[in-house]
């Protein structure tokens, strides 16, 4: 008959185990969330919208040139292009993504006005199979 002691290595290393997930425990519980930017106010998701806006024209454009025989799939293009550009204007002025989306978003809804010479389409075509080339 044989006698395990606390020395031996399976008490040992659950111990041992046991101590590891108490200091990610205590580590995870105290950690501070990281820093980033506070959302966006009214005049910042304003300019993000009329950003946004200006160069919608061009992006779909763009989507026309890859998929010029497939409206869906040129919408599909331009929301890819939309929410690069919004990835990086959010960068640049220090806002969160999810604001500057919900400016385009709250811009559309609300119909803000938009610049000069600039038309947006809130709509989206149809999903129709896509023609064979």
């Amino acid at each position: 008959m044989r006698v395990t002691s606390l020395s031996s290595p399976g008490i040992s290393s659950w111990l041992l185990f046991g101590a590891v997930v108490a200091v990610a425990a205590f580590v995870a519980v105290t950690a501070k969330p990281l820093s980033g930017p506070l959302p966006a106010d009214d005049e910042l998701r304003r300019q993000a919208f009329e950003t946004m806006a200006l160069e919608e024209r061009e992006m779909r454009r763009n989507a026309a040139k890859d998929f010029p025989a497939d409206l869906w799939s040129q919408d599909d293009a331009f929301h890819n292009s939309e929410f690069r550009r919004a990835k990086t204007l959010a960068g640049a002025r220090s806002l969160r993504v999810p604001d500057v989306l919900l400016a385009v978003d709250e811009g559309l809804h609300h119909r803000w006005p938009a610049p000069e010479n600039v038309t947006l389409r809130p709509t989206v075509p149809p999903c129709r199979p896509r023609p064979i080339h």
